[in-house]
């Protein structure tokens, strides 16, 4: 489906616009993109924290999985950004931190003979940065972020995450990219994506002869389960697939997963987005295919039950 074109050395280069270090699915995308082998990988951190923690835990994880060769760079600061970052302390990583998100995306537009990948799995900071400071490099862009809703959402007064953490760069973002593409919440938060405690991928991880390499994967998962408890005790603990979800539509060149179709949308200042015949086009998730991205992904991730 959407492994060997992106092994080739002369592949297109994926960016992993990330807030890794928070829920857990941001950290699965780091697994898959690691196991896929994609060779033109490029991480950058948003809703970073006061000490570029998040890029180190990124540098981190790429190093536990052999790929200490993948830039890493600590994006835009947001405030708050402390407080969503569970994984506090952390193994530094190997590689030193850089910061020059805007530099460091123009030359990646300018050297390539392919658009950017963009996956946006955070807020949009970075990358309405980017466009604000060389808006001619948005046709070098290809984005797909996950977020938004339209119809329904389990906060109705709430964009969701992603956008609600920077509206003012959501909206810029989404006027400015050239066709960007959402996978909305509304198709993200159900069942078919729920990982909790009792998941296949969970009890794998806390075997005892579970690979040391997935340590950091673990340390993840089991603080987010614990944050989770304790914000909603009478509730089941979960993360969902959405972040893995988003990376496989960024990369499936035939839409076989996620389809799309272009809507004009009015976003408020809120970030909240409603249909409006004189809005932005922008084109958004109308159905996920979830068994054949299930099936997919468990070829990647253990999500079925384990043989002892």
């Amino acid at each position: 489906m959407i492994t060997s074109p992106y092994r080739s050395p002369d592949a297109p280069t994926v960016v992993l616009d990330t807030d890794v270090g928070y829920d857990l699915d941001d950290a699965l995308t780091f697994w898959i993109a690691a196991v896929l082998r994609i060779a033109n990988l490029v991480v950058i951190t948003t809703d970073e924290t006061e000490h570029d923690q998040r890029a180190q835990l990124a540098g981190a994880i790429l190093d536990s999985f052999a790929r200490p060769e993948v830039p890493v760079i600590a994006g835009r600061r947001l405030p708050g950004a402390d407080t969503r970052f569970l994984m506090d302390p952390l193994p530094r990583a190997a590689q030193p931190v850089r910061t020059d998100v805007v530099d460091y995306v123009s030359a990646l537009c300018e050297k390539s003979t392919h658009p950017i990948i963009w996956v946006g799995i955070g807020p949009t900071s970075n990358l309405a940065d980017v466009l604000s400071a060389r808006p001619e490099l948005a046709k070098r862009i290809k984005l797909t972020m996950m977020g938004g809703w339209l119809d329904h959402y389990r906060r109705p007064d709430l964009a969701s995450h992603n956008p609600r953490l920077d509206p003012a760069a959501f909206r810029l973002v989404m006027a400015a990219a050239h066709q960007p593409r959402l996978v909305l919440s509304t198709h993200c938060n159900v069942d078919e994506l729920a990982i909790t405690p009792t998941s296949n991928l969970y009890s794998w991880l806390t075997m005892p002869e579970a690979p040391a390499d997935y340590a950091l994967i673990t340390e993840n998962a089991s603080r987010w389960f614990d944050h989770r408890a304790r914000r909603a005790p009478d509730a089941v603990p979960s993360s969902w697939l959405n972040d893995p979800l988003t990376f496989a539509a960024a990369i499936d060149d035939d839409d076989l997963l996620v389809k799309f179709r272009t809507e004009k949308v009015r976003i408020e200042a809120d970030a909240r987005m409603y249909r409006d015949p004189h809005g932005h086009p922008i084109q958004v998730s109308t159905h996920v295919d979830y068994t054949g991205f299930l099936t997919w992904l468990s070829t990647i991730l253990p999500l079925t039950p384990i043989e002892r």
